[in-house]
């Protein structure tokens, strides 16, 4: 079943990923007006906003849950979560005309390699910020 309206997007990451409970503490950092939710992809709560996607797809990679219903991820998916926070929206114009495929290159690096990356980020909760 499809969520009702969210009443504001909705970063959905790998809580039990070092790096991604890093990166995600990073973009509520940024995030200094609260412009986004931000909860693990395997809450419970995440479950409606997931139902887009194919189930072999739900947890391949972090997912920004749009207004619309749509959900960005992966590498291209970094212009939408950066327009979504006032702070970051210059550097979302910045890389907003790159092909989605050129994106996608460093993330799947990175996400190839974040077990090992992850040994050298500061470890910490999992963020929490929704609805």
């Amino acid at each position: 079943m499809m969520p009702g309206p969210i009443p504001r997007p909705v970063l959905l990451y790998d809580a039990a990923c070092r790096l991604c409970r890093f990166a995600a503490r990073i973009v509520v950092r940024l995030d200094r007006r609260e412009e986004l939710a931000v909860l693990p992809l395997r809450d419970e709560r995440a479950a409606p906003l997931l139902e887009p996607l194919p189930e072999n797809e739900r947890f391949s990679s972090w997912r920004l849950a749009l207004l619309d219903g749509t959900l960005a991820g992966h590498g291209a998916g970094a212009v939408a979560l950066l327009r979504a926070m006032r702070l970051t929206r210059p550097v979302a114009r910045v890389l907003a005309p790159l092909p989605d495929r050129v994106l996608d290159i460093p993330y799947g690096v990175v996400a190839g390699k974040r077990s090992q990356l992850g040994r050298v980020v500061p470890d910490g909760p999992a963020p929490l910020r929704f609805p």
